[in-house]
């Protein structure tokens, strides 16, 4: 969703509103910056949660982008075009 408009570019599988967001999960830290651990290599440890996507207008979420292009058919779509460009098998 760009930042100057309020539209998304897809439309929400399950109530056809463009409306769709990124939802990025808060970061919770244990401890206060700490040089000293910084320096020997002890930092924060980082959590690679990945963002979900959500429906502002109907409440809908999606943990991953494929279950949200499962749920849309998506999915189906891209398998057929990937087939079409691989051409006749030989």
């Amino acid at each position: 969703m760009s930042p100057t408009s309020e539209r998304s570019r897809y439309a929400c599988p399950r109530c056809g509103e463009h409306r769709l967001a990124i939802i990025e999960f808060p970061q919770q830290h244990s401890v206060g910056f700490v040089p000293a651990n910084e320096i020997i290599g002890m930092g924060e440890p980082t959590v690679l949660t990945p963002p979900a996507i959500g429906c502002l207008a109907c409440g809908g979420e999606w943990p991953t982008l494929e279950a949200f292009r499962e749920e849309s058919g998506e999915a189906d779509e891209a398998d057929e075009a990937d087939a079409a460009d691989a051409g006749p098998s030989a």
